[in-house]
């Protein structure tokens, strides 16, 4: 049989070169559910520390300790309160060459679980590489603006309570820009604040001991004040703002607890 002649403008077909017919390449096999499971793994970690020499090793008891002290992202736990106790947990460790980076992040994982894990989990692959980025991103996401709100709102309308002393109360305020030490207010303030909250007798007995005027007090005068009072006697207003009672003895009372202040 002749071969039929090549038309113009197509290539030659397989069986117009050569005269013979060219089998196609063999196609691999490929199973439709080939792609159902993962046949490789790779490092997904997001938290990323650097290399440090072969014989670092974090031993047992520290690690032992950062678990003891576990994360779980919900509401009710503090995210400053885990950074302090992962701090003084990681301060065990002393190896000369090795940082802080390398030690902490390489720990700090195994200090969360629950909901602080599975945020562990989903950074970014590699995106951490120091201390201070972990910080700063471990607190993005569990201190909230509701929960710094919040803390503000406890400092800025601060009142003592009916029987509250006034060193439990002044105990209290503290605790309040501990907990939240980006606050924001200025040290005058927070001062000119607390001055407005406590009871009556106790703003009486800080403007006595100021001149008349705790107000007009410079700022680091006004805090030693503060502080003096609270340690010279835990129990101002032990039961209830006395200013109304009138009687002779809580006023000899008053006047002594003005000159300790004074002396």
């Amino acid at each position: 049989m002749a071969a039929q002649p090549q038309q113009e403008g197509f290539p030659p077909g397989p069986e117009q070169q050569g005269g013979q017919r060219n089998n196609p390449p063999l196609r691999p096999h490929r199973q439709i559910g080939a792609g159902d499971a993962p046949n490789t793994h790779e490092n997904r970690q997001g938290i990323a520390p650097p290399n440090v020499h072969n014989n670092f090793e974090i031993k047992p008891h520290i690690l032992h300790q950062v678990q003891q002290k576990i994360y779980h992202g919900l509401p009710e736990e503090d995210p400053l309160d885990h950074l302090d106790e992962f701090d003084r947990a990681c301060d065990l460790i002393t190896q000369n060459g090795v940082s802080e980076d390398a030690t902490k992040l390489r720990l700090f994982p195994f200090s969360l679980d629950g909901k602080a894990r599975q945020w562990e989990k989903m950074i970014p692959r590699g995106s951490i590489t120091s201390w201070d980025q972990c910080k700063k991103a471990f607190l993005a996401k569990f201190f909230s603006s509701v929960r710094t709100a919040s803390f503000r709102t406890n400092i800025s309308s601060f009142a003592q309570k009916h029987a509250e002393s006034f060193t439990d109360a002044w105990e209290r305020f503290k605790g309040y820009q501990s907990k939240c030490p980006h606050h924001g207010f200025s040290q005058e303030s927070l001062l000119s604040t607390l001055y407005r909250g406590v009871l009556p007798r106790f703003r009486q007995m800080l403007d006595t001991a100021s001149q008349g005027n705790f107000l007009a007090r410079d700022v680091d005068d006004g805090l030693f004040l503060v502080e003096n009072m609270a340690m010279s006697n835990g129990t101002y207003g032990e039961d209830h703002d006395r200013t109304n009672r009138g009687s002779i003895e809580a006023e000899e009372k008053h006047k002594k607890e003005l000159k300790v202040l004074n002396d």
